[in-house]
């Protein structure tokens, strides 16, 4: 199974379409279910993030879809959307093994998610901004808006939901 964000819609007839659609700002999606027989799902964007990726679930015969901040789980062997995030601003989604939690950001504070279940969010930690670097077990690494050029380091530990920064918001924002 594969998945894979199209630059443009294909022509009409091409492939199989799926449309998920309920605005006409959308993205295209051209799946490959378990036989490889290809299709293509259109999805609406939400509107609060520019945000758009695909990815395989781990474990899991779904995919992950995020169309302008929505996320959409997809079966592609079905060719339907099974359920959708909670959330509709994600700004930027990692698969954490250690944890098994997606960790998301809506580029203000962090989510974790339990499949499309909103497990637990936290409060505003940035400015305007997250972008995550790396992570080592449950550990994500990642740096904020702190309103200066380079930003600053932060620590997540998606396990314990233990937060470090050196910046803190709710102290430097009136």
């Amino acid at each position: 199974m594969e998945a894979r964000i199209l630059d443009r819609p294909p022509l009409s007839g091409d492939f199989e379409e799926h449309n998920f659609s309920k605005s006409g700002n959308t993205l295209w999606v051209k799946f490959f279910d378990e036989e490889y027989i290809e299709w293509v799902g259109v999805f609406s964007q939400s509107g609060w993030s520019s945000y758009n990726t695909v990815f395989r679930v781990p474990n899991e015969k779904l995919f992950l879809v995020v169309a302008g901040g929505q996320g959409y789980f997809v079966d592609p062997n079905k060719r339907e959307i099974v359920s959708t995030t909670e959330w509709d601003g994600i700004d930027n989604i990692i698969y954490n093994k250690a944890t098994g939690f997606l960790v998301a950001t809506d580029g203000l504070c962090l989510a974790l998610f339990n499949g499309p279940r909103l497990e637990w969010s936290g409060e505003r930690v940035s400015a305007d901004g997250i972008s995550f670097t790396e992570q080592s077990g449950p550990v994500i690494k990642g740096v904020l808006n702190d309103l200066t050029d380079e930003g600053c380091e932060f620590t997540f530990n998606a396990s314990t939901r233990e937060f470090n920064a050196a910046w803190v918001f709710a102290k430097n924002w009136d």
